[in-house]
């Protein structure tokens, strides 16, 4: 990835983490915990779809993957499938920190010397949106990645079969 888009990416992640730090002290955990749930829905769905593409459309790969030829062999497959396993790693990590804050946030309001921090944990916790959604919104772009390496699949028949067929004889265009 080109060191530009990275820098982008920093910045971009640091201002929505430290804005939402900053402006979240006055957003009730009441208001925020829509914003949870709407992120477990959605880590959840593409959790079950980044899944699905490597179960149905990549078991080859796996087993290519994780059989034994030589590891110099395996890299391609093996770097192919990091690509499509890093969404459901972000949506799993996703999935633990939302399930932990549904259940430690009511907890945490009962413990009567921590009321006096509550805009500090407000701003924790929509700083964690901020950055949850940022995390979220990068795993949506990368289910991209499996229709895309279809695609690249699917040229590169197209072109083997257009050369195939370009190289027949008694076709129209070459030479006899």
């Amino acid at each position: 990835m080109n060191i530009y888009i990275k820098v982008v990416g920093v910045i971009i992640f640091v201002g929505i983490v430290v804005a939402s730090a900053l402006l979240g002290k006055h957003i009730p955990f009441k208001e925020q915990m829509p914003i949870y749930d709407g992120l477990r829905s959605t880590s959840s769905i593409i959790f079950a779809v980044m899944g699905a593409w490597i179960a149905l459309l990549y078991p080859s790969k796996l087993s290519k993957a994780f059989g034994k030829k030589a590891y110099d062999e395996k890299k391609d497959d093996i770097e192919q499938i990091n690509r499509l396993f890093r969404p459901l790693i972000y949506s799993t990590v996703i999935l633990m920190v939302v399930i932990s804050m549904s259940f430690v946030v009511p907890l945490a309001k009962q413990i009567e010397s921590l009321l006096q921090y509550k805009e500090i944990f407000r701003s924790l916790s929509f700083a964690i949106i901020g950055l949850l959604t940022f995390v979220q919104f990068w795993s949506l772009i990368l289910t991209l990645i499996p229709g895309d390496s279809i695609k690249d699949d699917l040229d590169e028949v197209k072109q083997r079969e257009e050369m195939l067929n370009r190289m027949r004889p008694g076709k129209k265009g070459t030479n006899k």
